[in-house]
């Protein structure tokens, strides 16, 4: 039920959703999809992205990467790159860029826990 309530909310709790659980030490995976275009959408487990696919006639690839990682691949390259973070099919969406989602998921592995080594040790910091 929790997971259908994210689903539906609007899109600042998707985002609050979609961080914390990227920044945990349970989860720590993004899960990518490409359809093509200059716009990553991005997931926190499946079962979301499920909900979108189902309703998108859209083919998109997908990948499943370590948060480290993604921040690795976005600070290295593809600046062109805008991110729409927890996707619903047919609801506004809103893009960021590269440096507005790094920021973002670094804050919320410093508030999350004791992720500085790991950053630092990636060039992230």
């Amino acid at each position: 039920m929790k997971k259908q309530n994210i689903q539906n909310s609007d899109y600042l709790k998707r985002e609050k959703n979609f961080l914390s659980a990227i920044a945990s030490e349970e989860t720590f995976q993004i899960i990518i999809g490409n359809d093509g275009s200059n716009i990553l959408l991005l997931w926190q487990d499946e079962y979301y992205m499920e909900a979108y696919l189902n309703s998108c006639e859209t083919p998109i690839r997908l990948s499943k990467v370590d948060t480290v990682g993604f921040l690795k691949w976005m600070k290295e390259s593809h600046p062109e790159m805008n991110y729409a973070i927890h996707p619903v099919f047919e609801q506004a969406s809103h893009y960021l860029t590269p440096t507005q989602l790094s920021k973002k998921i670094i804050d919320q592995m410093e508030s999350e826990g004791d992720f500085d080594d790991t950053l630092r040790a990636n060039n992230l910091l």
